[in-house]
């Protein structure tokens, strides 16, 4: 029998949820990564933190990789409608206490700027309503967060209070606070410390919450088995 590589990569997929959540991330960080090399070999530029290499790869990584995990173990699901509709209230949350959304500015805008990669490019639109301002590693941490609560609130509404924690995870949502303090501490330095351990901070807590998303997912499969036909021990 031939060595059939295609099928047996398709059965490892179908069998194990872990497979791929892994599969995903490592593509997801593989296209980061090749694109930031590109970047960084094209425009040459002035790094003075290291960090702004980790956030981003991090963010997408687990973000990708929590939600494929998730969609893959959930797969009871009775109320569709109602995860859908908590999901995207809850992303449009996130999107508008982060700057994301924001309201306008009174100035019709629709341009693109380039910087590294998972930073940028930033999309900036402006419709003289409403103001977006689009980081690519944030809007994929928080529409991972958003798909993780509509699968749980589907699966059983009640799991939705475990994403409650996903707002903390969103360091702009502080950082104004963080900035004013660090500017009254300490000038223009300690500001600039203060915005650096709030991405710090921020990185801790989106990995903490996806990890309790992750449990009360884990947690739905039992009552799956029950509730299916012939389940339960």
């Amino acid at each position: 029998m031939a060595f059939d590589a295609t099928s047996m990569l398709q059965e490892l997929i179908d069998r194990s949820p872990s497979t791929v959540a892994l599969l995903g991330a490592g593509l997801a960080v593989g296209i980061y990564a090749v694109a930031t090399s590109a970047y960084l070999a094209a425009v040459g530029p002035t790094i003075t933190d290291l960090r702004v290499f980790v956030y981003p790869p991090v963010w997408i990584g687990v973000s990708v990789a929590a939600a494929l995990w998730v969609d893959r173990t959930v797969r009871h699901r009775p109320r569709p409608w109602l995860g859908r509709a908590v999901g995207i209230a809850y992303v449009l949350g996130i999107a508008w206490l982060s700057g994301l959304v924001d309201v306008s500015s009174g100035m019709t805008t629709l341009r693109v700027v380039s910087t590294l990669p998972g930073w940028g490019p930033i999309g900036l639109y402006d419709n003289g309503l409403v103001s977006l301002s689009v980081v690519p590693f944030k809007l994929v941490a928080y529409l991972a967060l958003g798909h993780i609560v509509a699968v749980l609130v589907a699966a059983q509404g009640g799991s939705a209070r475990a994403a409650a924690l996903g707002m903390a995870s969103c360091v702009s949502c502080a950082a104004p606070l963080l900035l004013a303090v660090g500017g009254l501490l300490g000038g223009a330095q300690a500001t600039s410390m203060v915005a650096s351990i709030g991405y710090d901070i921020a990185t801790v807590l989106l990995v903490a919450t996806f990890a309790l998303l992750a449990r009360a997912a884990g947690r739905t499969t039992p009552d799956e088995a029950a509730n299916a036909p012939g389940g339960g021990p």
